[in-house]
């Protein structure tokens, strides 16, 4: 291991036959990173026996949450549980079987039961909001491409005292690095070793099914299997998919992003300064820059829309507003205006503080070959706390333990 990657690194052996000897900890800049290698049920071992203690702790908090929504006591814990177990049930036969496979084995070695963590995993298509750009060639200071992606969820749910770097090398598919959480297998923040990057915004819409891939997975599935914008959004457009979601993915070494809207059935990208943007009153469109929140540009997305203030209900287009537009979107675009062509990592994370509401419980800027992540601290959003730089792509390089 390199000197840059310094740290306290712990060696914890697994008993089971058959799985890999064992998964390393290490403390990085104060962040928890984790490798996880072969088959999916030996990751998930890995994963159980390295962060046991965490991961019950982490399905705990989050059970706890969501039943402190409830007012009737007694109901709480039946609620939340069918609340949550129906989206897995509808799409428990789309999710791909290593993915099953590997929370088999994280819920044995971490002696949680698998209803418990399959609830944990139905829950990122139940939520929304967020922010991502990505930003290259002239808007940035030295034509590297940045990528910021603000997870703004609930800080009240405790996930940023359990938040994980996964460096996970699976068998038969791509490396990558995800800015998770213990007993999360799915992936909401992540690059991989092509160096393509993906963030995501939640985007509600009455075009929803819960009979599809859950979005955590989908994401995933983009860093394992795509080395270029083009074929991730490939991966994205021919996927069941299941709520609205718009997402970002940047390719650092072609110096290229596009923004994707998805909803169950619709699917449009968009490439920077892209003409149909030009073309719609409350877009901001410009070169070498792609942004999004949660408000869908394109007309026929945007008509289906909840979010930003729509009204599907209503023929026509509504003027987006809240702070999703207003603040994550517009804010997203002034921020890069005014930076444009100075703009670097520490443009970047003023640009996050500024847009960043109470609940953000992440944030992270991609600028390879490092990363710089920020998680909540308490109640201080992640964008209003310290940045660590990660060196990504020595982390990949270094290959499996």
């Amino acid at each position: 291991m390199k000197p840059v990657v310094m740290g306290l690194v712990a060696m914890l052996w697994l008993g089971a036959p058959g799985a890999s000897a064992a998964a390393s900890v290490e403390t990085l800049q104060g962040l928890r990173v984790v490798r996880l290698s072969g088959t999916p049920y030996e990751m998930g071992r890995q994963h159980g026996s390295a962060l046991r203690e965490e991961v019950q702790a982490c399905v705990r908090e989050l059970r706890s949450y969501f039943r402190s929504y409830l007012k009737v006591p007694g109901l709480r814990a039946l609620i939340v549980a069918w609340w949550l177990d129906t989206a897995w049930r509808q799409a428990r036969p789309f999710v791909p079987p290593r993915y099953l496979e590997e929370l088999r084995g994280l819920s044995d070695a971490a002696q949680v039961p698998l209803r418990e963590l399959t609830r944990m995993h139905a829950i990122p298509d139940r939520t929304y909001s967020c922010a991502n750009f990505a930003a290259w060639g002239a808007a940035t200071a030295d034509g590297r491409l940045l990528h910021l992606r603000n997870l703004d969820w609930n800080i009240r749910a405790g996930l940023q005292r359990h938040a994980v770097v996964f460096v996970v090398h699976p068998e038969g598919q791509r490396a990558y690095v995800s800015m998770g959480w213990a007993g999360f297998i799915g992936v909401l923040t992540g690059v991989n070793e092509a160096q393509l990057s993906i963030g995501q915004v939640g985007a509600e819409t009455t075009d929803v099914t819960y009979r599809g891939e859950p979005m955590a997975f989908l994401m995933r599935r983009v860093l394992e299997e795509a080395g270029d914008v083009d074929s991730a959004a490939r991966v994205v457009q021919e996927a069941r998919r299941t709520v609205g979601v718009n997402y970002v993915v940047a390719d650092s070494k072609a110096r290229r992003a596009i923004a994707m809207e998805t909803t169950r059935r619709y699917f449009r990208a968009f490439e920077a300064n892209d003409r149909a943007e030009q073309g719609v009153d409350y877009a901001r469109p410009m070169a070498d820059a792609v942004l999004r929140a949660d408000t869908a540009i394109d007309p026929v997305i945007r008509e289906r829309q909840i979010a930003s203030r729509g009204n599907p209900r209503q023929p026509g287009l509504e003027p987006p507003g809240g702070s999703a537009y207003t603040t994550r979107y517009v804010g997203q675009a002034e921020g890069l205006a005014h930076a444009y062509g100075t703009l670097d990592v520490a443009g970047a994370q003023a640009i996050a503080r500024a847009i960043a509401p109470d609940s953000n419980v992440q944030s992270v800027i991609f600028a390879w070959p490092e990363a710089w992540v920020a998680n909540a601290q308490g109640h201080t959003p992640a964008a209003q706390s310290p940045y660590q730089q990660l060196p990504i792509a020595e982390l990949l390089a270094a290959g499996p333990e």
